[in-house]
């Protein structure tokens, strides 16, 4: 389970070696320090792919935003890093 401030979100769980494809797509979408757009875009849609066996039908009810809010959350969530940690 997942909480956002959109809601809470039960997410399958994600293998090491998912997770490491996770950390391949992260480091595209990262290029010299700078967000690549595309990348950024590739690295939300394999979390969504991932998180529900139904992505539209979990998110239709949500603006793109908020969908983009949902699956950064439940991309943190899968790379272990807690918000409280990151606030710092």
């Amino acid at each position: 389970m997942v909480k956002t401030k959109h809601g809470t979100f039960e997410v399958r769980s994600i293998t090491f070696g998912e997770r490491r494809e996770l950390h391949r797509i992260e480091l595209k979408a990262n290029k010299d320090g700078t967000i690549d757009p595309d990348g950024y875009f590739n690295l939300l849609e394999f979390v969504m792919n991932k998180a529900f066996e139904n992505p539209a039908k979990t998110l239709e009810k949500f603006d793109d935003n908020e969908v983009d809010e949902i699956l950064n959350d439940i991309y943190i969530h899968y790379k272990g890093l807690s918000k409280k940690k990151n606030s710092k």
